[in-house]
């Protein structure tokens, strides 16, 4: 309980960065470097539904232009 007096009394009096304590400090810079996967998720898949689309859309061309290829004559 002593711990968390000593986090909280700092974070709420002291407003600026330079002056905080070193937990105070870090409890301040703890949600700014994170990184977001939820989002970082979303954002590759919208990046690759073209991609997927398209295969889709020319694959019949892309098996047509191999077996003809293959193909004797």
């Amino acid at each position: 309980m002593w711990s968390w007096s000593s986090l909280l009394w700092p974070l709420v009096v002291n407003t600026d960065p330079e002056m905080m304590t070193l937990s105070a400090g870090l409890a301040s810079l703890r949600g700014q470097f994170q990184t977001n996967f939820p989002i970082l998720f979303a954002r590759s898949l919208v990046a690759s539904l073209p991609v997927v689309a398209l295969f889709v859309v020319l694959q019949r061309h892309l098996i047509a232009g191999i077996a003809f290829t293959g193909s004797k004559g």
